[in-house]
């Protein structure tokens, strides 16, 4: 790890914020932030039927931690008519799971944005390793060095088929950061591709990012990704889905942060995730009951 001694105090020269901020981009994360994916209890559903969203939110999938819910911007529902209903959201840490109800033939999008988060890692005056959750400013001053000064953003989208697939797909939805596949997941399976093109505040995303996937079953530990970690530049990558089953997909940018926010945090992070599911044939003949 790179200890940053003396070199963040309240006011941050260019030369040793430029610093810095280098070393805070090449330094590994002490610490791996939570991701938040959105996911349906089903996602082929018939019509007049209802179905669960939920999310997972941590480092185990399918599920892990319950979410905050002022950690959550909102919950959105997108129907096949581009019709959005935001979803009433219980004052409760939970998985925040609502009954969707599913009316309309064609293709659903869930959406969800969370609140922007502050997180830094520092030594203090004592050599102490601290966590805060507070503006750079509140400590920059005292601190023998600042290892993570950050702020996240995160967007999670997946897709629900009510009978069959919408003829126009709903691949792009307008969020700040966006995985835009180019061929509708519903249609996958298991031997195929998937590539996605990243959108940034509307536009195909041109800058470097990270990405990483997998799926439901691939391993019990956490951040044990089948796609480990990658590097990408011109914001567009090939997913092979090498099985069936609940796909989790992640990419996140880090940059740094515009000189009117260097009083509160260095770093700037947003994540977007898409989770959707490749279904498989039948493998067991029903079983009729009595």
């Amino acid at each position: 790890m790179f200890h940053l001694v003396n070199s963040v105090k309240f006011v941050i020269g260019s030369r040793a914020w430029w610093t810095v901020l280098t070393l805070m981009m090449l330094t590994p994360s002490l610490v791996l932030a939570h991701s938040l994916f959105i996911q349906s209890g089903r996602y082929h559903v018939s019509s007049g039927k209802g179905s669960p969203l939920f999310f997972c939110y941590g480092h185990h999938f399918p599920v892990d931690d319950a979410v905050r819910r002022k950690k959550l911007t909102y919950v959105k529902v997108i129907d096949p008519e581009n019709i959005e209903t935001q979803i009433s959201l219980r004052d409760e840490k939970s998985l925040h799971s609502y009954i969707v109800d599913y009316s309309k033939s064609g293709t659903y999008v869930l959406v969800a944005e969370t609140k922007p988060g502050l997180f830094a890692m520092y030594t203090d005056e004592k050599g102490r390793k601290r966590h805060s959750f507070k503006p750079l400013s509140t400590f920059a001053g005292t601190a023998q060095s600042i290892e993570s000064s950050m702020r996240s953003s995160q967007w999670a989208k997946s897709y629900v088929v009510c009978d069959e697939p919408s003829k126009s797909f709903p691949a792009q939805i307008g969020l700040p950061l966006e995985l835009v596949p180019e061929q509708d997941p519903s249609t996958l399976k298991r031997g195929d591709s998937l590539t996605f093109m990243v959108s940034y505040d509307g536009k195909p995303y041109q800058g470097e990012g990270f990405w990483d996937a997998t799926y439901s079953g691939f391993s019990t530990e956490a951040e044990d990704m089948y796609i480990q970690r990658s590097a990408v530049a011109g914001g567009k990558f090939t997913l092979p889905i090498d099985a069936s089953g609940r796909w989790f997909v992640r990419f996140f940018t880090k940059n740094g942060s515009d000189e009117g926010d260097r009083a509160n945090f260095l770093i700037e992070k947003r994540t977007t995730t898409l989770t959707f599911e490749v279904r498989n044939e039948r493998r067991r003949p029903k079983v009729e009951s009595d």
